[in-house]
């Protein structure tokens, strides 16, 4: 008994320990590509840029990243942008932003998650961040914030950054250029998960200063795209990943990736689909898994039936089938009975010629018998 004890315990303690690193991989992988592409197409276009590829420009109209439609919740990773669009989950935490004259603003896709993408600055009155564009280290965004453009930078009062309303109070552009002059780079550098970003000013900091007690919030992940929501002390955000075995993590559910225009969806009856060009596949998850075991094995036993079916006694083909798989049991069938019939077909007319050259030759014979009679009596 102590030994069943003993070896239930272990087992227990491998598969805490399995979990565990299920759940680090799925924190430190990447996205895959064709998540991006599916879920943003309907809200925006891609583009392919010379220099970045295939890059997403938003549909909304007066949109600037980390400025329009959201605002900043402090969280367990740092400062977190809370998305009010439905496509925010994906380029406020992933990858860079860029703006050109000809497109606008631009999405370039990346492949490591962080609260944002930005660099920020400070001094006795404001806070302002900016979007990283790509290519620019976060140390270069850190230790030269100049080598951002002016007009880039979002500013606004001490006191408002933790307001769910902050783009009411934004300092108007046209100052920049002043604030920029007497605001430093905020050194806040931080690594989680082996990712590198700015996590903004510290808590202690903007408790400080706004005499106030900062929230820290929890980041929670969704179940499917939409909406970054805050819920009592979590904030909900939709993250994706890939491990590195070429299998897509959608929220600790694995399914096998066969290439990059394969689509993950994850629905309501916690079944996760997997559509390919050519095909379709539906992958149970959990408590399904046996189910869907049980059927292969049963279509596994039933091709096995027919076949030896088939080997024993090829007459039994004729017959017909008393369960749901006739049809293809016909099917099979169908060739082996084609077969027979040519088969025989080809022997009667074989032996028909056989028949025709045995009396052709017995005819010979008979008119060389009565010649020879002829002669004789001649």
């Amino acid at each position: 008994m102590k030994k069943v004890f003993k070896i239930v315990l272990l087992a227990l303690l491998l598969g805490a320990g399995i979990t565990k690193t299920n759940e680090v991989q799925s924190q430190t992988a990447s996205v895959s590509f064709s998540v991006f592409y599916n879920s943003l197409k309907p809200y925006g276009r891609w583009v392919n840029h010379g220099s970045y590829g295939q890059v997403w420009v938003s549909n909304s109209r007066g949109f600037t990243p980390y400025s329009t439609g959201g605002h900043w919740a402090y969280t367990d990773y740092g400062w977190t942008w809370v998305s009010d669009y439905d496509w925010g989950w994906a380029p406020f935490h992933y990858g860079r932003w860029a703006y050109e004259a000809s497109m606008g603003w631009y999405w370039v896709p990346g492949y490591e998650w962080a609260p944002a993408w930005v660099a920020w600055r400070n001094n006795n009155d404001y806070y302002g961040w900016a979007p990283l564009s790509p290519g620019l280290n976060i140390s270069v965004g850190v230790s030269f914030g100049n080598s951002i453009p002016y007009d880039r930078w979002v500013f606004a009062p001490h006191r408002y950054i933790t307001s769910p309303y902050v783009s009411r109070y934004y300092v108007p552009r046209s100052k920049n250029v002043t604030i920029i002059k007497n605001t430093t780079v905020v050194n806040n550098v931080t690594v989680k998960n082996n990712v590198h970003y700015v996590a903004g000013p510290r808590k202690e900091d903007v408790e400080r200063v706004n005499h106030i007690k900062v929230q820290t919030y929890k980041v929670a992940n969704s179940s499917r795209p939409g909406k970054t929501v805050v819920n009592n002390n979590t904030v909900n955000v939709y993250r994706p990943v890939i491990n590195n075995n070429d299998k897509t993590v959608v929220n600790k559910t694995t399914v096998n990736k066969n290439s990059n225009n394969t689509t993950v969806n994850k629905n309501s009856n916690n079944n996760t689909s997997v559509t390919n060009k050519n095909k379709s596949t539906t992958v149970t998850n959990n408590s399904n898994n046996k189910t869907t075991n049980s059927k292969t094995t049963t279509n596994k036993q039933t091709n096995k039936t027919t076949n030896e079916t088939v080997n024993k006694n090829p007459q039994e083909s004729k017959k017909p089938a008393s369960n749901s798989s006739t049809y293809n049991d016909r099917k099979n069938l169908q060739p082996a009975a084609q077969d027979s019939n040519v088969a025989k077909a080809k022997a009667a007319q074989a032996k028909q010629q056989a028949q025709k050259a045995k009396n052709e030759v017995a005819k010979k014979k008979s008119n060389n018998s009565h010649d020879n009679n002829n002669d004789r009596k001649n």
